[in-house]
């Protein structure tokens, strides 16, 4: 079944919302509040979302109408799609290619999901195999009498560290690699931790 709620708030932006229903906006896009009495613009918009500085309600545009409007949020959602045409199916059961779609949206936000599971997992893995190696240079005096799991952190720290920063801040295309390779990068992990 499709998700009329997400297809309304990625078609309609929560300033669309306000500048069709008659909000009062300023030269910088700032508006007046219609949520309280409002004489200097607190409320802006951002990334499809609104916000009162004033009076802290926020939300998007399923919110500002509903709110706006005096409706529930399917009441919200008809009226914007009656009011800027969308044509989403809300009344009927939606079509084979519009529920395999909605089918394939929830797979991917499901492994989604998952791999950020995986991903915060891992750094924190990465990170305790970095410390692990970081503790050992530090407390040994003699580098000849490491054990093969202490020599192993240290061998493995810099690329811990590396590994750890392109699963926080690197591209896609980097943490899919990083992905790709858990099996192994996991066993270096695994020996740097390994207690004797």
């Amino acid at each position: 079944m499709t998700d009329v709620f997400r297809d309304v708030r990625e078609r309609v932006t929560a300033e669309d919302a306000a500048r069709h229903f008659g909000v009062t906006f300023d030269r910088r896009g700032w508006a007046l509040c219609p949520f309280h009495h409002d004489r200097h613009p607190s409320m802006s918009f951002k990334n499809g979302r609104f916000r009162c500085w004033v009076c802290n309600v926020g939300g998007d545009s399923i919110d500002l109408t509903s709110r706006l409007l005096g409706l529930d949020a399917m009441g919200a959602v008809r009226r914007l799609n009656e009011d800027f045409r969308l044509a989403l199916p809300l009344d009927r059961q939606p079509t084979q290619v519009e529920a395999k779609a909605a089918r394939r949206r929830l797979e991917v936000a499901e492994a989604h999901s998952s791999f950020e599971e995986w991903r915060i997992g891992f750094i924190n893995r990465l990170n305790a195999a970095f410390r692990e190696g970081h503790l050992i240079l530090k407390d040994c005096p003699d580098l000849d009498k490491l054990t093969e799991r202490e020599a192993a952190a240290i061998k493995w720290q810099v690329c811990f560290e590396h590994l750890a920063d392109a699963l926080s801040y690197g591209t896609p295309a980097e943490q899919a690699q990083v992905y790709r390779e858990r099996e192994v990068i996991g066993r270096w992990i695994e020996a740097a931790l390994k207690k004797c």
